[in-house]
This record gives structure tokens, sequence and C-alpha cells, in this order.
């Protein structure tokens, strides 16, 4: 009870903070926000104070990964994705998992430290993306509306659908107790998210039940949003995993309900805004003093797992697509990189001293995700204007052939 209060409170704090003028600006800079972070939490550590309780750490990254999952899982209908969106399904279905083989590969051959399980899960937590100052800055442009709804819904549906399989990986890296046969930490994981799944999905089926007969649209999205704290709060008090629980509340219901799709990104902004700050601050006290631990291999791997392994296997899965050429390395350059989702999930791991080599994947995972917010913030304008400067030309051409 102690903990939920003061995630509440700290919550709370850091809301009415990026609320402040005088924030704003670094509110959407998350390179900023993990720099302050470092430097606040090398000051915390000059002044002889002593670390934060890992499971308290753990649980509050788990509490606002929950809500992230929650908000992007309730972005889409997923039955209907491939047809609605080819591009984010392409690159959801093929794209995200061939990225986690070559991410994961990569990583067990460059680190060393990293054992195989170990660096499929650095994998796991870099394939989580969905950094928001990337959708906004393709929603603020002229892009052609496919491209919009490409970059919205496959940070969404990678995310929502990611993140079980992530937990999945962490219990693969996990070591088994003592005399306990080797697959008991993934028959656990496997056992905690059905039945996560099935609470969430309930009670996210009862919010579209709800919603559909609300008559004011302005209370639509209420229901589902205490379903995912219901659904997070039964999951984490029986052990289940709370953030599955709340990605399954928002899944199922944006599968049932029937309110429009502006209700929904305003929801996931809603989500977002406070959130997104707070993890990348976060992670740069916990993780950020990390990166003058890299060395150079590790350096090679995060640039590589930012760059070349997330660009390529996204162009694969889109080759076949109906996008124009331009599109289509556009969005496999743009998505992708590792936001507010891979951080929480990393500082999740705060609490699995289980895992093997955990120093090792929290040191390699956050010096990729350094890696991979200040790659994506430094090409993300130059980059689309570029991309939209080709979509000008691309029409004069059409004009001039026709």
């Amino acid at each position: 009870m102690t903990l939920a209060i003061t995630a509440v409170i700290l919550a709370a704090f850091f809301w009415i903070l990026t609320k402040a003028k005088a924030l704003s600006a670094p509110s959407r800079t998350p390179a900023i926000l993990i720099a302050l972070g470092a430097v606040a939490a090398i000051i915390y550590r000059a002044t002889g104070n002593p670390y934060l309780p890992s499971e308290w750490v753990a649980a509050g990254a788990d509490v606002l990964l929950a809500a992230l999952a929650f908000g992007a899982a309730s972005q889409f209908k997923i039955s209907e994705l491939a047809k609605v969106c080819p591009a984010s399904f392409r690159l959801t279905i093929g794209g995200a998992p061939a990225f986690l083989v070559i991410c994961g590969l990569g990583a067990f051959i460059l680190v060393p430290q990293l054992p195989l399980g170990a660096a499929f899960l650095v994998a796991g937590a870099l394939m989580l993306n969905g950094a928001a100052f990337d959708r906004r800055a393709v929603a603020s442009a002229p892009a052609p509306s496919v491209i919009k709804a490409a970059v919205r819904l496959e940070s969404a549906a990678i995310l929502a659908i990611g993140v079980p399989v992530a937990v999945l990986l962490e219990a693969a890296a996990t070591a088994a107790p003592t005399a306990l046969p080797a697959i008991t930490p993934i028959f656990e994981a496997a056992r905690s998210l059905f039945l996560a799944f099935a609470v969430g999905g309930g009670l996210g089926l009862t919010a579209a039940f709800l919603d559909k007969r609300l008559k004011s649209s302005r209370y639509r999205a209420a229901p589902v949003a205490l379903s995912a704290i219901v659904a997070a709060g039964l999951a984490g008090f029986f052990g289940f995993h709370p953030v599955v629980a709340a990605a399954a509340a928002g899944l199922l219901w944006g599968e049932d309900t029937t309110v429009p799709i502006t209700t929904r990104v305003r929801l996931r902004r809603r989500i977002e805004r406070p959130v997104a700050p707070i993890a990348y601050f976060a992670f740069g006290a916990l993780l950020g003093p990390r990166l003058f631990q890299a060395d150079l291999l590790l350096v090679i791997f995060a640039i590589a797992a930012v760059t070349i392994m997330r660009a390529l296997p996204r162009l694969h899965a889109l080759r076949k697509s109906t996008l124009p050429k331009e599109s289509q390395m556009f969005l496999a350059w743009f998505g992708g990189a590792p936001g507010a989702a891979s951080a929480l999930f990393l500082i999740s791991l705060f609490d699995a001293p289980s895992i093997v080599a955990q120093d090792a994947v929290l040191t390699v995972g956050a010096v990729a995700v350094i890696f991979g917010v200040v790659a994506a913030r430094a090409t993300s304008k130059p980059l689309l204007n570029a991309f939209l400067k080709q979509i000008v030309v691309a029409r004069k051409r059409r004009l001039f052939a026709g």
C-alpha cells in the first residue's frame, strides 16, 4: 500500500512539473531529460545517499510501462490491422521479429559478457519502440495520411504485442531455482501471462460493453481506463504480470469498442504526456551513468542496433508493399527506435537478480537506448524534411509523365 501511494504521489508531482512552462521544452527532448537524470543521480550519490530499494524501482517502472502498453493497445483493432494499415502489419509481423533475431545474435557475438539468453533479452527490450517525439514530428507535418497512420499504428502494435514476448525472453534468461528443471521460469512466465491476459481481457471486454451504452462521448474512455487500472492491480495482487494485464485490457477494448480514432489517439497522448518524461528522467538517473562503462565492442553493437540492425529488417518487411520507394525507406529508418517503453522495461529488470548476467544486460541495454534516442532525435527532422521534398519531386514527375 505504501508503495502504491508513493508511486501515485510521484506520478502527480512529475505530471505537474511537465505542465510547467519552464520544463515544456525539456519534456519534449528525451536526451535532455536523460542527461538531467544522470546528473541528478551523480549528485545524489556524491552526497552519500543510499540506493533506492530495487523492488520499489521495478514496481514503479511496471506501473508506467503498464500505462504505456495500455495506451498503445487501445489504438487499433488487431483483427483489422492488416486491412487498415498493411505497412504497420508488415512491420509488426515481419520487421519486429527479424530485428529481434538479428539484434539478439548481434549482441551475443559482439558483447562477450552476454550469454545467448541475455543477448535476446536485450534485443527484446530494444524491440519495444514507440518514441512519442518521433510520432509528433510526423503528425504535425504535411506527410501523406498513410505514412501518419503507419507511424502511429506500428509503434502501438509492436509495443502491445511485444510486451509478452519480452517477458518470455526475460524468463528464458532467468536461472531456474536449485533442484528445479531449467524450463521452470519459462513455464511460470507463460502461466502468469495467460492468467494476466484472461483478467485484463475480461475487464477490457466489460469496459467496451459499458462504453457502448454511455450517451456522452466525453466519458466513453473512462471505463477502459478504470479497467486497465483494475486489471493491473488484480494481476499484481495475485502474482500475475500487471503490464500484460493492462495491455490485454486495452487490446480487447480496442477490438470491441466503437469509439472513434480521435478518442483513441487523445487517450494515448494523455497517457504519454506525463509518463514519457518521467520514464526518460528515471532512466537517466538509474541507468544513464552506465554509459561510461561502455567499451568499444559495446559501442559498436549499440550503434549497429539502432541503425543497420533496425533499418534493414524493416526495409525488407516493406519490400513487397504498395508504398513508393521513398516511403518505404522513410518508414524503415524513421520508426522502430527504442523509446520510453524500452527504458521502463530495462528499469523493471532491477528486481530480477536471477537473470543471468543481469548487470551486463542493464549496461548494454542502457547504452543502446541512449544511442537510439540520440540518433532518432538528431535525424528525425532532417529525414522528414528530405522525405517531404521527395514527395513533391515524385508528384511533379507523375504530372510530367501524365
